[in-house]
């Protein structure tokens, strides 16, 4: 079981999701043409969720907390960005185990947006060449495309914080 203990472990282990979400990124030349909204990071248990979080707090900004699907999820402004080759990641959504215990520790995904295309024009580009799976929630659609390790390539149509700001609103 992975667990992360301190910040530059945390930052240690998010260089290495970013670093195959990059070499996907430059295969597909989507530089210019989307940006990197937010990176997850999926807890195995509510004690480990807490953990992290606590872990967190000193190094954000602010934190944003709603149960989504029978479960926590924090979205976090992090201090420190996470560079990747679609701009610096700025946020963090972190996870609570869900209701079915399905989840293991660990980065899951970027969410990337369109900025010079449509969203379907995105994914179009992207069927292509790779298998993308439409993922639809009762919170928002997307098309996920598994990368190395099993790392989420997850395209969405806006950045998460104008969803969290209209539902605040």
């Amino acid at each position: 079981m992975n667990t992360i203990k301190t910040i530059k472990e945390f930052y240690t282990e998010a260089e290495q999701s970013v670093r195959s979400f990059n070499r996907f990124v430059a295969k597909h030349n989507l530089q210019g043409k989307t940006k990197a909204d937010h990176i997850c990071y999926k807890c195995d248990s509510a004690e480990y969720f807490d953990s992290v979080r606590a872990l967190l707090e000193s190094e954000s900004d602010y934190i944003y907390q709603a149960n989504i699907s029978g479960r926590r999820i924090s979205y976090i402004k992090l201090k420190r960005s996470v560079h990747t080759a679609l701009g610096e990641i700025n946020f963090l959504e972190l996870s609570d185990q869900k209701p079915d215990n399905s989840q293991k520790n660990g980065f899951d995904h970027i969410e990337v947006f369109p900025t010079a295309m449509t969203y379907n024009e995105m994914v179009e580009m992207l069927e292509e060449s790779e298998t993308v799976i439409k993922v639809e929630r009762p919170h928002h659609t997307t098309h996920d495309i598994k990368i190395e390790d099993g790392f989420i390539f997850r395209c969405t149509h806006a950045p998460l914080i104008e969803k969290i700001k209209t539902e605040m609103v």
